[in-house]
Parts: structure tokens; sequence; C-alpha cells
């Protein structure tokens, strides 16, 4: 098993494997809990790795990432932080707003959709080229609003720093309302416990992520496989990685001419 942080509760460990689960059955087929991610100081719960066709004769394409947050608690998603009942119901108005104005520029832009994507559900317009004051005066309010009901948590700042082309929140029944779900954000939720079954109410927006970035995610997904695999085979890694540089033979200095 993944090592359990410290003070995880049983709730938070179903939502990983449930996650873990989810995104391997939608083509993620490299991933792992506990993941460092790149350009930041933070862990996601659950990261993964889809890799992208590989046409012949042309160089090879690096695939998409994806971060999983899960949140057990409305407390946890909060991060501790006491919202006003006003600030949610205006977020909610907002959110609703934002929704169906997307919904019509998207008809009025058509130009603006994406189409190349190779998942259908990243299929989306670019609508941050459209001179809209109204549009861009909506996301502001509610940027402010997010900060300000959820303004501890760390959702905001990992879209920021370019760490994945995708990001989840996974939670349980009852721990937010889909109008609440940061923006860009994805939200799973756990709809059998039994089971472990995940659905999906709201797509999450592709971000760009940069080639360097996504290769330093996977490497870091099979750092943490690695981790298990080492646990699993009891072996010591501390052991392990004595005994690599004890192997390795010491680099040769260069020589000088007409030696």
């Amino acid at each position: 098993m993944e090592p359990e942080p410290k003070g995880e509760s049983a709730a938070h460990r179903q939502l990983k494997r449930a996650a873990l689960a989810w995104a391997q059955l939608q083509g993620y087929t490299a991933c792992a809990q506990e993941v460092k991610v790149p350009n930041s100081n933070y862990r996601a719960d659950v990261a993964g790795y889809r890799p992208a066709r590989q046409r012949k004769n042309a160089p090879p394409v690096i695939g998409e990432t994806a971060l999983f947050e899960c949140k057990q608690a409305r407390s946890d998603f909060l991060c501790d932080s006491h919202p006003e009942q006003e600030s949610q119901a205006r977020l909610k108005t907002c959110r609703s707003r934002l929704t169906k104005l997307e919904s019509l520029l998207a008809v009025h832009h058509p130009h603006l959709g994406k189409g190349e994507s190779l998942f259908p559900e990243y299929e989306s317009h670019e609508l941050g080229a459209v001179a809209h004051t109204g549009y861009r005066k909506l996301l502001a309010e509610i940027r402010s609003l997010e900060s300000r009901v959820f303004g501890k948590t760390k959702f905001d700042r990992m879209v920021r720093y370019g760490c994945a082309n995708a990001f989840y929140v996974v939670v349980g029944e009852g721990v937010l309302s889909e109008h609440e779900v940061p923006l860009g954000w994805g939200l799973l939720r756990l709809s059998d416990a039994e089971s472990g079954a995940l659905e999906l109410l709201r797509k999450p927006v592709h971000r760009e992520a940069s080639p360097t970035a996504r290769l330093e995610l996977l490497q870091r997904i099979g750092n943490a496989a690695t981790r298990l695999s080492n646990r699993l085979g009891d072996l010591d890694p501390v052991a392990l990685s004595k005994a690599r540089r004890r192997g390795l033979p010491s680099p040769e200095k260069p020589r000088a001419a007409g030696e």
C-alpha cells in the first residue's frame, strides 16, 4: 500500500483509491498516490499520465497529465475558513451566470473551438480571447469571491503554476456543491461507497502545461511507484542508494591534448 500520511482517515484513503481507479479507466495508464507536484511545494493525492498517440516517423509526443485533490469533509475543502452566507450565495449566482454566458459566447464565436483535442472531455473554447467586458468582469468577481470563501486553498496556485493539464476535486456526498468548484477544476463525486465508483459532475478546463512540467510529473509518478514497489518488495531505499553510489565509477578527468 501507499504510505498513509499522518492522521489520514479511512474516508480520505477511499477517495484516493477511487481516484486512482477512475484515472486509469480514463486512459491515465501511469498513476500514483502522494506525488510531489512540479513547480510547487505541493503534494497531489493522486497524479496521472495519459500517453499521447504516437505517429509513425514523427517526433515523440508527450502525453497529458492530471492531478486529483481528495476532500473527505467540507472543513477539509474550506481549509478552516468561515465563508459568509452572502458570499456563497453570490458565488452560486455568478457561476450560474458564467455557465449561461459561456454557452452563448461559444455559439456566437464557433471559430474559437479548439477541435484538435484527442479527448472529448477536454473539448472547449478559447473564450479568454473574446473581448467581452461583461465576461471578464464576471470572471474577476468569481475569483474574488473564491478567494474570500476558499482563501486558504491551494487550488488557484496549482493551476497558475502550470502543474498539469487537468485538475480534479474528488469528494464524498455533501462535501460541496457544483457551483463551489474552483474555476477550471473538474468535480468527481463518490457515487457508490461500496464499489468506489466516481461520477463526473463537472469537466475540467484543459490547461497548457509545458513539456518539461509534464515530463517531470511523469518522472515523479515513476518515483512514487518505485517507492511503493520497494516497500512491497521489502527493499531498503537508503541501502539501495548507498550501494548505487558505491557501484558508480568515478568520473575521469578530461585528458590534455597529446596525452
